[in-house]
C-alpha cells in the first residue's frame, strides 16, 4: 500500500518534468534502478561518513549529472529550480531502494555481492575515463551475473527498515552537492578534471570491496582535490 502511494507520486510528479529535468532524473535515478545503489548498500560500501559522501559525489552527482545541469540551465536560478523539481523523486527512490536492499542480504552471500559490486565500480570508472573498450562490459549484466553466482536461500526473504537512514542520508548528500554546484559558474570549470577524479574515487571504494585495507579519507581527498583542479579561474567561482 506505502509503496503503490511512493510509485503513484512519484509519477505523477514525473510527468510535469520538461525534457530536460527527466534527463537529469534519469542520471540520478539510474543507481538505483540498474541495481547498483542496492547492493552497494547491503555490501557495507557507504557505512562510513566517507565513503557515504564519496559514493554521492561519484555515483550520483557525478560529471554527467553536472553536464545536464549546467548545459540545461542558463541562470543560477533555473539550475537550483531544476535540482528541487528533481529532488521528490530521487529521495522516493532511495526509499524504495532501501526497503528492497534486505532482500540481497537475505537471498545472497553478502561477501559474494560485494566483489560484483566491486567490478561494477571498476567498470563505471573505466567508462568515466574514457578507458579504450570499457563501453562494452554491461554494469546490469555483471549484477545479474553476480547475483546468479551468489544466491543463498531464495525462500529467505526478509524485509527491513535497516538501510532506509544511509540510503537517504547518501541521496541527500548527492542533492546537497547538486545544489552546491548550482550556485557555481559553470563556464569556470573543467568538468573532465571531475570525471577523472571521481573515476579514481570508484576504483578506490571497489578496491575496498575487495578486501584492501585502504584509508577511508582517501576517496574523499582525491574528490577534493579533482574539484579544486576543476576551477579554471578560482577568482571567477561564482
Amino acid at each position: 500500500m506505502v509503496l503503490d502511494q511512493l510509485k503513484s507520486g512519484a509519477s505523477r510528479h514525473l510527468n510535469s518534468y520538461d525534457g530536460d529535468t527527466k534527463r537529469l532524473a534519469f542520471l540520478l535515478c539510474l543507481p538505483m534502478v540498474d541495481g547498483v545503489f542496492p547492493m552497494l548498500l547491503v555490501t557495507g560500501a557507504v557505512d562510513t561518513f566517507s565513503s557515504m559522501v564519496a559514493v554521492a559525489l561519484t555515483v550520483f552527482t557525478g560529471a554527467g549529472a553536472l553536464a545536464v545541469l549546467y548545459s540545461s540551465t542558463e541562470t543560477r536560478e533555473e539550475a537550483v529550480k531544476m535540482v528541487k523539481k528533481v529532488s521528490p523523486l530521487v529521495f522516493t527512490g532511495a526509499v524504495l531502494v532501501s526497503l528492497v536492499a534486505p532482500v540481497f542480504e537475505t537471498v545472497f552471500y553478502v561477501e559474494r555481492l560485494s566483489y560484483a559490486a566491486g567490478i561494477v565500480l571498476m567498470v563505471i570508472a573505466a567508462k568515466m575515463a574514457s578507458v579504450p573498450y570499457s563501453g562494452k562490459f554491461s554494469t546490469p549484466g555483471i549484477i545479474v551475473t553476480g547475483m546468479v553466482l551468489s544466491v543463498n536461500d531464495l525462500g529467505a526473504v526478509a524485509l527491513s527498515l535497516q538501510y532506509v537512514v544511509p540510503a537517504i542520508a547518501t541521496v541527500t548528500v548527492a542533492l546537497l552537492g547538486l545544489y552546491g554546484a548550482a550556485m557555481v559558474n559553470s563556464s569556470s570549470m573543467n568538468l573532465n578534471y571531475i570525471r577523472k577524479g571521481g573515476a579514481v574515487v570508484l576504483l578506490i571504494i571497489a578496491l575496498s570491496l575487495f578486501g584492501l585495507n585502504i584509508p577511508s579519507t582517501a576517496g574523499l581527498a582525491v574528490l577534493a582535490l579533482s574539484l579544486v583542479a576543476s576551477f579554471r579561474d578560482p577568482l571567477n567561482y561564482f
